[in-house]
């Protein structure tokens, strides 16, 4: 089995076609043996991921804060940990920001084999609907949530 700097080398323009905007600093990443931390996925972990999409992880995310965000306000702020939820949270993005890259590969690894190295523009690049979309489940299920804490803590 070929390594990740080999798969690179040989299929470099796949790589390139699929990864479009900003293509140079992911073939660098993938082609080095070092970790490369990715500040982009760190600040932003669910909408990086839309935006490169991988929508299946971003929603992923958006629940996990979500949940990590209501576990917070139901349970950990009575308690001496109220902080627990934030620092999770923490952790999470400073993993995301480690492996970022390595998903990335891996989807495009995925993609290029299932079309035989000639992927389709729907699943290059990148997308800004993907990132406006998400925004808005965002917001949505923040509403939602913050009228049934309203309600639950009013009653």
């Amino acid at each position: 089995m070929e390594s990740r700097i080999e798969y690179v080398e040989k299929h470099l323009g796949s790589l390139e076609d699929f990864v479009r905007k900003n293509s140079k600093y992911y073939l660098e990443s993938w082609r080095s043996e070092k970790i490369k931390f990715n500040f982009a996925a760190f600040l932003f972990e669910t909408l990086w991921f839309a935006y490169r999409k991988m929508y299946k992880s971003a929603v992923v995310l958006l629940l996990m804060n979500l949940l990590i965000n209501l576990a917070t306000f139901l349970f950990l702020i009575k308690t001496k940990f109220f902080m627990g939820g934030t620092i999770l949270v923490l952790f999470i993005r400073i993993y995301i920001g480690f492996k970022a890259n390595d998903f990335y590969f891996m989807k495009a690894e995925k993609i290029l084999e299932k079309r035989g190295f000639e992927p389709k523009d729907r699943d290059c690049g990148t997308s800004m609907l993907g990132v406006v979309i998400i925004i808005f489940i965002a917001i949505v299920f923040q509403v939602l949530l913050d009228f049934y804490l309203g309600v639950t803590l009013y009653y």
